[in-house]
């Protein structure tokens, strides 16, 4: 019997995958492979599943904001009353793991069963490790050989562990609020007894500004196409039920943490994402509300046990962007036994999911909205690295309440991302995220926060301006107590819906200075999209999230592209991944016009064929050979009195990966 949809929509159905307050288990020190040959047929377990979800080590594309907001905390298994762990039949602590997803460069939601007053009995005082995962290599991990090498006697399974090039960084966190009646309210802001949510907080060290963060939703609905970035170790089981690899890791024994060997340390979890469903080709969508237990709305999406907190995510159509509606919840216990709750994972030869059945759900997007209230001035990118000017982008969109007292506001683009019409220019087609308008009235102002500058370095900022009314728009743009610009009239082509100013500086004093732009003498109001600054003679190593915006792929035949695929290339964390036919592109550079360009980046191999060059406001194309010799590419352009609006890379179809790190642009 399976959940028709109205079922999942009037809240009646028993059918869920609960996935409830069980989590995927760590990774810890690896042992040695195994001694002796398999025999048995494998059964996959988590690679049944992968009608479900996908192994996802180089995030990018449109859910690749969320791939990179997701992280993992693992929160020790304490006792009742004495707070002691709870230990595994070989001595070793247990601990559940739960996804979390950044919403600030500090804080992060999960569920708040993954944080309950058991295990997280003293929240101001227990530091909690919350785990990210940079972008890796297929090759160089090998998760394939480590999921078929789990072999031995519990509790001492012996794995391969995953190869070098398995890489996370780890936080020290803590909860700052928990909100649900059944888990130990702390610190909720409001009077929430059906919720499962709860916020981290991890510090100055601020994860979101390296890896990435979303912005909450506004609303959430039904039918709504819907995704989910967690975390899993993978491995491949024997199908023969009566095997002990089968009893103490397929199976889970009434809820006993210490009997199955996803709680024990020692393994190592793998970024996954969730898939489309295959047949019929659509997305997952959102479903109804759950009737019981738990406020919370129900989705199409699969998981295991460690899937609970992990992030929902819808798409943002108008920005082009993922946005955060809830962490995977848990519903009332009454429904375990009904539906999997014997399995680690689904068992799909015995319950078969099909679209419009009832999977994973999510609490409530009006919790999620009401937690994010409590940001704070602090919680904010660095700004005071020299030469690191933080990309505007975080202000305009993530941050714009933090950046003048009263409602500054903000307007949609008038031209919806992705914008494929044959009316857009260049820039406009080639413009994600889609980054809103902030509105300006004749006599306002608008202050991005100081930021670290290098007396003597030249730096190139550029703003888009669109005009809110009959009279033109000019600009004045300062940095401290020096003038950059004074009335600069934007330049638009024609059918643009924003033009741009654009120009160089030299900052006269090395200091923390903030940047302002106000209407010039005789300007009407206006609206500022796509603040850049860049330090011109440094290279970008795509290392902070800030230096990551506007980097895309077109692949062959599309006319605009999709956020960058990311991966690394030693010692680096974050490279650019350039496959055969793709383009990678590059935007969001405060392009000057009228110069002279000098480029240089770094690859992961020499090449033959790759040609890269710049496109302009009226649509050419400016290109030369761009072959890397000795893994380094350095060539030259002279534009004339073009207006570059962005920067690309052509790699030929047929040829093996290209890595590309170190990227310089520099005005001459």
């Amino acid at each position: 019997m399976k959940t028709s949809l109205r079922a999942a929509f009037v809240g009646t159905s028993i059918h869920l995958v609960i996935l409830g307050a069980v989590l995927a288990a760590c990774d810890g020190p690896g042992e040695s492979p195994p001694q002796e040959p398999r025999t048995m047929a494998p059964q996959a377990v988590q690679r049944a599943y992968q009608d479900y979800y996908s192994v996802a080590l180089a995030p990018g594309g449109p859910t690749g904001s969320s791939q990179l907001s997701r992280g993992t905390v693992f929160v020790p298994i304490l006792q009742p009353v004495t707070h002691a762990p709870l230990l595994g039949l070989d001595g070793t602590p247990l601990r559940y793991t739960c996804g979390v997803t950044f919403i600030s460069p500090r804080r992060a939601i999960t569920a708040a069963h993954c944080l309950d007053d058991v295990s997280v009995w003293d929240p101001a005082n227990q530091a909690l490790e919350v785990r990210m995962y940079d972008p890796m290599i297929d090759a160089e991990v090998n998760w394939e050989a480590t999921a078929e090498s789990l072999s031995g006697t519990f509790p001492g399974f012996q794995r391969t562990p995953l190869g070098g090039g398995y890489s996370t960084s780890s936080y020290s966190c803590r909860v700052i609020a928990r909100c649900g009646d059944s888990f130990g309210n702390y610190q909720c802001p409001a009077s929430f007894p059906r919720a499962d949510t709860a916020l981290l907080d991890c510090g100055a060290e601020s994860p979101g500004c390296r890896y990435d963060y979303l912005d909450v939703a506004e609303s959430e609905g039904l039918g709504v196409p819907v995704s989910m970035a967690w975390a899993h170790e993978v491995y491949s089981i024997p199908e023969d039920r009566s095997t002990e690899l089968w009893q103490r890791y397929t199976r889970y024994i009434d809820y006993e943490p210490a009997q199955n060997y996803h709680y024990y340390g020692v393994n190592q979890l793998l970024p996954l994402l969730s898939r489309p469903w295959s047949n019929p080709s659509r997305p997952r969508v959102s479903l109804g509300l759950s009737g019981f237990g738990t406020d919370a709305r129900l989705t199409e999406l699969h998981g295991c046990h460690g899937s609970s907190g992990s992030g929902i995510t819808q798409l943002n159509e108008h920005l082009g962007t993922q946005e955060l509606l809830g962490p995977v919840a848990v519903w009332a216990h009454w429904v375990f036994p009904a539906h999997d709750y014997d399995f680690l994972c689904e068992d799909p030869a015995r319950t078969a999911r099909l679209p419009g059945d009832a999977g994973l759900g999510y609490a409530r997007l009006a919790f999620t909205r009401k937690l994010v209230e409590s940001r704070s001035p602090d919680d904010v990118c660095d700004t005071l690295v020299p030469g690191l000017f933080p990309n505007p982008l975080l202000w305009l969109t993530h941050d714009v309440w933090l950046l003048r007292r009263g409602a500054l506001g903000t307007q949609p683009f008038p031209k919806p991302w992705p914008c494929t019409a044959s009316s857009c220019s260049a820039w406009e087609r080639l413009r994600f995220p889609n980054e809103p308008l902030v509105p300006l009235a004749r006599g306002e102002s608008l202050t991005l926060p100081s930021a670290e500058v290098i007396a003597g370095m030249t730096y190139r900022v550029s703003v888009r301006i669109r005009a809110l009314e009959g009279t033109p728009a000019t600009v004045t743009l300062s940095l401290g107590t020096q003038s950059l610009l004074s009335n600069a009239s934007p330049v638009a082509l024609p059918g643009e819906a924003a033009g741009l100013i654009a120009t160089t500086f030299v900052p006269l004093s090395g200091a923390a200075q903030p940047l302002r732009l106000a209407p010039g003498e005789n300007s009407g109001a206006f609206a500022v999209t796509e603040v850049v600054v860049v330090a011109d003679p440094l290279a970008n190593g795509f290392e902070y999230h800030s230096r990551r915006v506007g980097m895309g792929i077109l692949e062959p035949g599309a006319r605009t592209p999709v956020p960058a695929t990311w991966t690394r290339l030693p010692p680096s964390r974050f490279a650019a991944l350039l496959r055969g036919g793709q383009r990678f592109v590059v935007t969001r550079q405060a392009f000057v016009s009228g110069r002279a360009w000098t480029v240089e980046f770094d690859t992961s191999r020499d090449t033959v064929g790759v040609s890269c060059g710049f496109i302009t406001a009226d649509g050419r194309e400016l290109r030369t050979r761009c072959n890397a010799v000795r893994g380094r590419v350095r060539t030259h352009f002279q534009l004339g009195a073009a207006q570059p609006v962005a920067f690309f890379v052509d790699l030929p179809a047929g040829q093996p990966d290209l890595i590309l790190d170190n990227l310089r642009l520099v005005t001459r």
